[in-house]
């Protein structure tokens, strides 16, 4: 899970990235890179919460984002 949660990041920042590459740069962070949610049993719900920060002048629009 902790593993998931990492990437699904990863994937929302590269993609940023790279979108942001046909206007101007977008840059935003996020405030926790990783939520370690401990042990999850089987057919349990986990929640975490991201907070995103845009630190440039255009806005972000996260369009999907998954896990992996």
């Amino acid at each position: 899970m902790k593993r998931c949660a990492a990437m699904m990041i990863l994937m929302v920042l590269v993609w940023a990235a790279t979108a942001g590459a046909q206007t101007a740069p977008v840059t935003f962070s996020v405030e926790e890179a990783r939520i370690d949610l401990g042990e999850v049993k089987a057919g349990t719900e986990a929640v975490a919460t991201f907070t995103f920060v845009n630190q440039g002048t255009e806005d972000v629009k996260i369009i999907k984002a998954k896990p992996s």
